[in-house]
Formats: structure tokens, sequence, C-alpha cells
């Protein structure tokens, strides 16, 4: 019984020829052997991922959040919802963002 040398299951054969087509019945992976020689091929199929936007229509969504005192850029209201969050490598500082308790204007100050 030979395993795959890529993720460890187990693999078929199949007689192609003079050689033995092995195949992995988990990640698809296939390497001939013939004897004691082992030629090996990985194919990798990536499927793509869409892009998810998330829209937060109701202002009541932030409401849990703590405000804080800061002039909104856009109506100029004096109170806003504030949270932080790493929006970049863990090396950098963490980005603040603020939403307008009025407007719902979205705004960030980085740190």
């Amino acid at each position: 019984m030979r395993f795959c040398p890529i993720c460890g299951s187990r693999v078929k054969s199949e007689k192609k020829g003079s050689s033995t087509i092995f195949i992995c019945l988990k990640c698809g992976h296939t390497y001939v052997g013939s004897g004691d020689t082992v030629r090996s091929e990985n194919r990798i199929q990536v499927k793509e991922r869409e892009a998810i936007s998330i829209v937060e229509s109701s202002v009541d969504t932030y409401k849990p959040l703590p405000t804080t005192i800061i002039e909104c850029p856009k109506c100029g209201y004096m109170r806003a919802y504030c949270w932080i969050s790493q929006t970049e490598d863990i090396d950098r500082d963490a980005t603040k963002f603020f939403r307008c308790v009025r407007c719902g204007y979205v705004w960030r100050e980085y740190t």
C-alpha cells in the first residue's frame, strides 16, 4: 500500500503501459512509479474567492459600541461610536474607526 507524499492519504494505482500511476484519493496528487524509481507530479486547482461586501444599513447595530466626543468631519456633530481594528500587519499599530451618531459617516484615525 502506498501513501501520498503531499497529504499522507492512501493512493490508488493504475497501470499505463510499463509504468504505474499512483493517484491520491484525497488531494488528487499523481506520481508515476516503475520499480524503485518514482517521479512525482502535483497539480493544484485554486478556486477564486468572491469579494464580500458587508453593508450595515441600521445605525442600531452600533449602539452597543462606546461613544466618544469627537467632531464628525461631514456634519460637525460632536459624538461618534468608536472601535479599534488591526487592519494591516501585526507589526503596525491598530486603526481607530469612528461612526457619527447623527449622520452615520464613517472615518478612521491611524494611531
